[in-house]
């Protein structure tokens, strides 16, 4: 039996995409015996990291899920309110090519949690996870204990790439001290390699998917509770804003309904202002073709999942991509964004196609030829499942997983 700690930002019972990844490899560590706990903030919304009027998770929450213990931390605040944590982050990506060492001062802030060295060091964990160094106080905890205790670690970066605060110097140096680190896609892993890190100590162990998981879900009640029919529907899942592609989703929708296509869209997950405001601007004819759940649970998801026809996705800010598989699991085609880690899986024309990030005439043109197309898209959506329940399959992804682990702790190369 292993005493393993994993230091992230937010757990059960919050539902996410790095959420989920996490929680699935503690619970298969545990179920193998070893003695693991997840210690995370008490934050429920993104913004109770950095504001003391964020969402919270409630204290009578248990602390302990399927197998795993879970330590909740309060972080601290800095003063002048919630307009602190994104001026001092912005201060810091200034710093970080020049300063790296100030930047990683600043870093540490980031969330502030004064008291996680000491839970640290009263778990006395013979193994650590680090996960996510968009907010690298925990990393930097982690790669402290480390140090000082002489305890090997495993970073879990969760790089988004389009995106600046996932990269600066002080990050990359942070990484460069964890035994290992794990990329969730080769797109990933090159990046970290072309910065010049030890191509054997990084390795692409990517979240996992079970082909149960939506054995429950029904098409035909989404359509029916929403009016549906049997209208094509194409369906964004995520947290929907610009960076996402929500707002050319809507642009390519908007061109299809003007050519007289009777389209449907679904668009599940919190919306950003921005795409809020659009679909307040929409004509009510097209308004009620928009479908929102801005809260929807697991059992809706898999819903819309079998519901729709194309699931559309056209993001430039993917880590990963969490919805693509959910969608071939399924067996359903997806549209993803020509840019970063959803570009390196995606198999243009085999399980899906592609567009550049706001080419708006080619994503209508992309949805409208899948939709045209059912025959075609249900052989993209075929290889999809194929692909996800062989390549992406829980099981395939955490035997990798117990292979870097393996390493780590014999002190050893795989």
């Amino acid at each position: 039996m292993t005493r393993i700690v994993h230091v992230t930002h937010r757990t059960w019972p919050v539902e996410g995409g790095s959420e989920r990844y996490v929680l699935e490899i503690a619970r298969r560590q545990a179920g193998e015996g070893h003695d693991v706990v997840i210690v995370a903030t008490t934050a429920d919304a993104l913004s109770a990291l950095w504001s003391g009027s964020g969402r919270r998770i409630a204290p009578r929450v248990p602390d302990a899920h399927r197998g795993v213990r879970i330590v909740r931390l309060a972080p601290r605040y800095l003063p002048l309110g919630p307009l602190a944590f994104p001026l001092m982050r912005r201060l810091t990506s200034v710093l970080a090519p020049l300063f790296p060492k100030l930047a990683l001062a600043l870093g540490r802030l980031a969330p502030w949690l004064p008291q996680l060295p000491r839970v640290l060091e009263s778990l006395d964990p013979e193994l650590l996870f680090a996960w996510n160094i968009t907010l690298e106080a925990l990393t930097a905890a982690v790669a402290d204990h480390s140090v000082k205790y002489a305890k090997p670690w495993i970073a879990v970066p969760l790089l988004h790439l389009a995106r600046p605060f996932y990269t600066m110097k002080h990050q990359l140096r942070l990484l460069r001290c964890a035994d290992r680190v794990l990329a969730q896609t080769e797109f990933e892993r090159a990046f970290l390699v072309d910065w010049g890190f030890d191509p054997a100590l990084v390795h692409v162990v990517s979240p996992g998917i079970d082909d149960a998981a939506c054995v429950d879900a029904s098409g035909e009640r989404f359509r029916s509770v929403h009016g549906i029919g049997s209208r094509p529907l194409v369906a964004t899942i995520g947290a929907l804003g610009y960076e996402k592609g929500t707002l050319h989703l809507l642009g390519a929708c908007r061109r299809l309904w003007k050519q007289g296509f009777p389209l449907e869209l679904a668009l599940i997950g919190r919306l950003a202002g921005s795409v809020e405001w659009a679909l307040r601007a929409l004509p009510p004819s097209q308004r009620r073709r928009c479908h929102v759940l801005r809260e929807a649970s697991e059992t809706a998801k898999w819903d819309v999942l079998a519901a729709c026809d194309v699931v559309a996705l056209p993001s430039r800010t993917e880590s990963f991509g969490m919805v693509f598989l959910e969608a071939w699991v399924q067996g359903k085609p997806v549209v993803g964004a020509r840019s970063g880690a959803a570009a390196s899986f995606i198999e243009e024309g085999v399980d899906g196609l592609l567009v550049d990030f706001g080419d708006i005439a080619a994503l209508a043109g992309s949805i409208r030829g899948l939709l045209e197309q059912p025959e075609a898209a249900a052989v993209m959506g075929a290889n999809g499942h194929a692909k996800a329940v062989s390549s992406f399959s829980w099981a395939y992804q955490y035997a990798r997983l117990q292979g870097v682990v393996r390493a780590v702790m014999v002190g050893s190369e795989i």
